[in-house]
């Protein structure tokens, strides 16, 4: 049977920016940004029920412009008229959008920089990988260790590009996965962090988000804390 949808009261995001053509969000782990199977309720729904509708001529129901996986936290772009999202849609392809993340990696990278390609796997449930093949889009990671908590590494990342899994798979191509992470990770690893941290899904958050509006020209940039059911993740490992 399909998973019931919540009621029209429910609200899970956090509105963290509103204009007349966008909106910025901050998404709980666990929630899909929008494309819902099986009659779900996603943050896209959510927005729709409660997110309101733009003075502009050219306004549509708020419209996810890029999307986090399932179990990644953090900020979330909509647009909210038909000149934003076209504009926007061209930012994210062009990797105009500046994107930092925070994760927590099993052992310790040493920094630097990640530059592979990926593309998507036959089948089976590691749906991306590294490849040299000519199919294979162009990815690329930038990350600085911020903090070593025992064999754990808590690390700052910007992608300079947006392919599917690109955090995950990247840092598990150079043997460091993302902690948490159900299909790229370490298993043994992520039960132990399970049963003794509490860590319920793969340690990823969207933490900020800066870019051009593209109607306005201003200058934007946003933050979203650490949420807490990651906060205590830390704290227990600190301990």
């Amino acid at each position: 049977m399909p998973p019931p949808r919540k009621p029209s009261g429910y609200r899970s995001f956090a509105l963290v920016h509103e204009d007349a053509h966008l909106l910025v969000v901050s998404k709980p782990g666990g929630l899909l940004t929008n494309m819902a199977e099986k009659g779900e309720l996603t943050l896209q729904d959510q927005l729709r029920a409660h997110g309101g509708t733009s003075p502009e001529d050219d306004a549509v129901s708020p419209t996810a412009v890029h999307r986090l996986d399932r179990f990644t936290s953090g900020l979330v772009i909509f647009g909210r008229t038909r000149r934003a999202l076209q504009a926007m849609g061209e930012m994210v392809r062009e990797n105009r959008i500046e994107k930092r993340y925070w994760l927590l990696t099993v052992g310790v990278p040493p920094g630097g920089t990640i530059y592979a390609a990926l593309e998507r796997t036959e089948g089976g449930k590691r749906m991306m990988q590294v490849s040299t093949s000519n199919h294979a889009q162009a990815a690329l990671t930038e990350y600085v260790v911020e903090e070593t908590i025992g064999e754990f590494a808590l690390v700052g990342a910007r992608i300079h590009t947006g392919r599917t899994h690109q955090l995950r798979v990247h840092f598990e191509s150079i043997g460091h996965p993302v902690a948490g992470d159900n299909i790229y990770g370490n298993r043994k690893v992520n039960a132990e962090l399970r049963h003794q941290h509490g860590l319920q899904r793969q340690f990823i958050h969207a933490r900020e988000l800066a870019f051009t509006h593209p109607l306005t020209g201003d200058a934007l940039s946003f933050q979203a804390k650490l949420p807490k059911d990651l906060s205590r993740v830390l704290k227990s490992l600190r301990a």
